[in-house]
C-alpha cells in the first residue's frame, strides 16, 4: 500500500499518495555538550556601541534645522555612549513608515520620539513636536517595526547576544542552558537592558524538570529529576528560589508528577507559568486541560490528532517503561517516530476539536519549524555549507560536527544522533506535515509564537529567527501574521503588552529600522538599517558587525 503525505487546506488534511512518512523535531539535549569550550571562548562583557547619525547626513544651518525636524538628521555624529552610560536625552526618527501587528495598516510619514528607554511620542510627522536638542534620524523611505522576539532558544554563549541584536532580535526566551557551567544568562539580560552590555532582553529559566529516560535524565547537567509528586513540587520550589521566570517540563514526567508541578507552580504570591514538551504519558489534549501554557515544538499534537491515538500511545508508553528511548535522543524528546505514524492516521474532525481546545484553554504553540527543516536537509551539501557557521563560537561549531557514511548522518557530539537515509526522508515528510499543521492551527485560532531552538545544528542564533519567519510565510501565513508571532504575541504571552509588541507611546524603545517593507516580502527583514534596544541605537555599520558575532568598533 502506498505511503502518504498530508496536505492541509483550510484546517483539513488530505492524503496525497506516493510519498513516505517523515519525522522531525529537535532535541534540546545537545546543550549539555557546550561546556568548557564555551567558557574559554566567551566574549568579554561588551560596552554599548557608538550611536552615530545617518552616514548620509550633511551639516545644515542652525536656522534650517530648527524649522525642519528632518534637517536635524544632518547633525554631526553624536559622541559614543560611555560604558554604563545612558542614551541621549531624546532621539527622534522622522518621516518613517511604522509597521506593527497592532495596527491594520502601515502608518507612513510618522515620527517616533524616544527618551531614555521609552517611546514618548508617536504620530504623523507634522503633528509631533521634536524637542530642541534631540538627535534626529531621517526615516524617509524606511520602515520601523517592533523588536523581534525568539521565544524558544538557548543562550549558550555571550557571542549569541551580538548575533541576536545584529539580526533585529531584541528579546529572547531562554529555555535553559545545557552547559555544566550554567552561564549567567539572566544576569546578561539585566546588564543588557541596563546598558552595561550589548544584548537583548532575556526571559529565562535555568533547568528543566523531568523524570528518568531509562536510568538517567535526558539532559543530565540541566535537569531537576522528579519521580514522585513531592519531588515535582520540590523541583518547582527550587526553580522559584533560583529566581527563574517560568518552569519548563520535559516528556518523561509521570502524569501525577506533572499534575503536582502544575499545582505547585500555580501557588501565589507569584505563580510561575509551566511550559515545555508534552509528557509522553499525558498527551497534548490532557496537558492543555491541566494548564500547560505553551507546547514547545508542537510536540504531541499530531499524535493527539490521530484516529489511532490510543493504540499509538500504548506503544509509546511501553517504550517509555522499557527504557527503549534512552539511546534515541531525537525520539526521546519528541516522539517523532510516533508522529510519523500519527500523520498517516490523521483525523480532521479530531484535529478540529483539539485546536478548539487549545484556543479555548489559552494553550500556546511554538512550532520551531526551522528545526524540522534542518533535520530534513542533512543530505544537502549546500545547506550544510551555510556561511553563517563562521560567526558561531568554536564550541558550538564543534557540536555540529557530523559524519556521513552510506547516507547515514551521525552527530557524535550532539547526543550521538544518527539518522538513516529513510529517517531523513521521513524528516522531509514531517516538515511538510508541520508546515500544513501550523496553517491549520493558525486558521483555527490557536495562538502561536516564533522560536528557533538555537543552537540545535543549523538553527542559528539571531538569523535563525528570520529563517523561522520565512518558513511561517511558506506555511501559508501572511507576513503580518508571521511578524505578529515574533512581536505582539510574545508581549501578550508574557503579559507585557504595556511594555512592548507594538510601536506606541509609553512602550520600550525596542525597535528595528528596515530598508524595505517586510509586508511585501518577509525577506526584507534582513535589510536592517538600525536596531534599538532599550532606547540605545545601533546603526547600520554596528549592526553588520554584530551580525558576525563581533563587538562594534567605537567611533
Amino acid at each position: 500500500m502506498a505511503a502518504h503525505t498530508r496536505t492541509v487546506t483550510g484546517g483539513n488534511i488530505r492524503a496525497v499518495a506516493g510519498r513516505k512518512p517523515i519525522p522531525a523535531t529537535i532535541p534540546c539535549r545537545f546543550l549539555a555538550l557546550l561546556a568548557a569550550a564555551a567558557a574559554a571562548l566567551a566574549v568579554p562583557a561588551a560596552d554599548p556601541t557608538s550611536q552615530v547619525s545617518d552616514p548620509a547626513s550633511r551639516a545644515t544651518s542652525p536656522a534650517s534645522r530648527a524649522a525642519d525636524p528632518l534637517s536635524r538628521a544632518a547633525d554631526p555624529p553624536v559622541a559614543p555612549v560611555p560604558p554604563g552610560g545612558t542614551p541621549p536625552p531624546t532621539l527622534a526618527i522622522v518621516g518613517v513608515t511604522l509597521i506593527d501587528a497592532a495596527h491594520k495598516l502601515p502608518r507612513p510619514h510618522h515620527t517616533v520620539v524616544i527618551r531614555g528607554d521609552r517611546i514618548v511620542a508617536v504620530g504623523p510627522t507634522p503633528e509631533v513636536d521634536v524637542p530642541p536638542g534631540s538627535r534626529v534620524l531621517n526615516g524617509q523611505g524606511k520602515y520601523l517595526i517592533p523588536g523581534l522576539w525568539d521565544m524558544h532558544c538557548h543562550v549558550e554563549s555571550e557571542t549569541f547576544l551580538y548575533l541576536y541584536v545584529g539580526n533585529g532580535v531584541t528579546g529572547v526566551r531562554h529555555m535553559y542552558s545545557g552547559s555544566p557551567l550554567q552561564p549567567p544568562v539572566a544576569q546578561w539580560g539585566r546588564e543588557a537592558t541596563a546598558g552595561r552590555r550589548i544584548g537583548p532582553r532575556i526571559v529565562a529559566t535555568t533547568k528543566v524538570i523531568d523524570g528518568l529516560n531509562g536510568d538517567k535524565p535526558t539532559v543530565p547537567h540541566s535537569t531537576i529529576v522528579a519521580r514522585t509528586p513531592e519531588e515535582g513540587r520540590a523541583a518547582v520550589r527550587q526553580v522559584r528560589a533560583n529566581g527563574d521566570e517560568f518552569v519548563k517540563v520535559y516528556p518523561f514526567l509521570l502524569p501525577e508528577v506533572f499534575a503536582a508541578i502544575l499545582e505547585e507552580a500555580a501557588r501565589g504570591p507569584k505563580p510561575l507559568p509551566v511550559v515545555g514538551h508534552v509528557p509522553h504519558l499525558v498527551g497534548a489534549a490532557a496537558a492543555s486541560d491541566m494548564g500547560l501554557k505553551s507546547i514547545e515544538h508542537a510536540h504531541g499534537i499530531f499524535l493527539a490528532c490521530s484516529k489511532d491515538e490510543a493504540t499509538l500511545r500504548k506503544q509509546l508508553a511501553a517504550m517509555v517503561k522499557n527504557g527503549a528511548l534512552a539511546d534515541d535522543t531525537l525520539n526521546a524528546t519528541s516522539g517523532w517516530r510516533m508522529e510519523v505514524k500519527a500523520m498517516d492516521s490523521y483525523d480532521a474532525a479530531k484535529a478540529a476539536a483539539l485546536f478548539r481546545k487549545l484556543a479555548s484553554n489559552g494553550t500556546w504553540v511554538v512550532p520551531t519549524l526551522v528545526c524540522r527543516r534542518n533535520w530534513a536537509h542533512l543530505h544537502d551539501e549546500r545547506f550544510l555549507s551555510d556561511p553563517r557557521k563562521q560567526y558561531l563560537p568554536v564550541s558550538v561549531r564543534t557540536t555540529w560536527f557530523h559524519t556521513v557514511r552510506a547516507g547515514h548522518v551521525r552527530f557524535p557530539l550532539f547526543g550521538n544522533i544518527e539518522l538513516s537515509p529513510q529517517d531523513i526522508e521521513n524528516m522531509k515528510r514531517l516538515l511538510a506535515g508541520h508546515l500544513q499543521l501550523v496553517r491549520a492551527m493558525h486558521e483555527a485560532g490557536v495562538k502561536m509564537m516564533a522560536g528557533t531552538d538555537s543552537p540545535v545544528p543549523y538553527c542559528f542564533p539571531g538569523s535563525g529567527l528570520l529563517d523561522e519567519l520565512e518558513l511561517l510565510v511558506q506555511a501559508g501565513l501572511s507576513p503580518r501574521d508571521a511578524l505578529r508571532m515574533a512581536t505582539l504575541r510574545p508581549a501578550e504571552f508574557l503579559d507585557r503588552l504595556d511594555d512592548f509588541g507594538s510601536i506606541d507611546k509609553g512602550k520600550y524603545a525596542d525597535l528595528v529600522l528596515l530598508g524595505a517593507n517586510p509586508l511585501t516580502d518577509i525577506r526584507h527583514l534582513r535589510q536592517i538599517e538600525g536596531v534599538f534596544v532599550a532606547g540605545r541605537y545601533y546603526d547600520r555599520d554596528a549592526v553588520r558587525q554584530l551580525a558576525t558575532g563581533r563587538r562594534p568598533e567605537p567611533r
